[in-house]
């Protein structure tokens, strides 16, 4: 059998393997794709790794679509946490830095690069889908005066703030090497709070909104998938931690997620049920809490008798 496997895996051509040898390296490729040595643990682990690192890359470069698509097709961020949002940018813009700076390999955090981005986004669109009932009058007549909403200067303020901030982050200049090392073990509590804010809003609500219930679990199976690939190519300990905490609090929100599915349809009737006894059935009729309080009429000896 080996040498049946032989054959063919000696056959493949040099587009298929050059970038296995690239990946492996030359110890495993010589071991796994040459030799076919199933019996070489630690590179079936190391191979095993690489795989689950490149799925989660090219899988994590669309993980979060469907929550814009959400979003987008419902103009409506009910449900999501912005909070989450903010404190996730900042996590994952250090992370990816942190590793691109280190020279991490990139099959241990290519993904970072575009859930980067599309936090970024989904902050923005959160922004622009909410209500701003506490904005200052201030800001109000300045943009009546420019004629823009007060969403759309909000979103800009957060996107500029994104990019001056990344800037920043990956000059060395700016952010020392021992000042960037501290601040990758800060995401890690970092990361851990943003999940709180989701927490509490999917408790209080009992309903999961337009939160995105495949992007929670592909999260969890994501933040799973990473634990084993840190350990399996490389001994950083910050890394391993909060992507191991990570999943114990994906976890929590993925069993709130399971718990409150059918919150939206029950949110839905109970709006619908307390719409019928408010609004009027009929153009004479008034809601019930417009009704006068009249003391029932008793029967009295002063009433007429037949």
């Amino acid at each position: 059998m080996q040498a049946v496997l032989q054959k063919v895996t000696r056959s493949l051509p040099w587009f298929v393997l050059e970038p296995a040898k690239y990946i492996l390296g030359d110890t495993c490729y010589q071991s796994l794709v040459w030799d076919v040595n199933y019996t070489d643990v630690a590179c079936l682990r190391l191979g095993l790794s690489k795989g689950l690192g490149l799925g989660i890359v090219v899988f994590g470069s669309i993980i979060k679509f469907p929550q814009i698509y959400k979003i987008v097709h419902a103009r409506s961020a009910e449900g999501i946490s912005l909070a989450m949002y903010i404190l996730e940018v900042i996590a994952y813009t250090i992370s990816l830095v942190y590793a691109i700076r280190l020279r991490i390999p990139f099959s241990t955090y290519g993904e970072n690069a575009s859930l980067t981005v599309q936090n970024m986004v989904i902050t923005l669109l959160i922004i622009a889908y909410s209500p701003m009932d506490s904005v200052s009058r201030r800001v109000t007549t300045f943009c009546r005066a420019h004629g823009i909403s007060t969403n759309a200067l909000y979103v800009a303020i957060g996107a500029v703030l994104m990019v001056v901030g990344s800037l920043a982050l990956i000059s060395e200049r700016t952010v020392a090497p021992p000042l960037l090392q501290f601040l990758q073990g800060l995401t890690i509590p970092v990361s851990l709070a943003s999940k709180v804010p989701q927490m509490l809003e999917l408790h209080r609500s009992k309903a999961t909104g337009e939160l995105s219930i495949l992007v929670v679990f592909a999260q969890l199976l994501g933040t799973m998938a990473r634990v084993f690939t840190t350990l399996t190519e490389t001994n950083d300990r910050l890394l391993f931690w909060g992507f191991a905490l990570a999943t114990i609090f994906n976890a929590v929100i993925a069993v709130q997620v399971i718990l409150y599915w059918n919150g939206n349809a029950t949110k839905a009737a109970r709006l619908h049920e307390n719409r019928w006894f408010e609004s009027p059935s009929t153009p004479n009729s008034r809601r019930l809490s417009e009704l006068p309080l009249v003391a029932p009429r008793s029967v009295s000896s002063n009433t007429k008798r037949d």
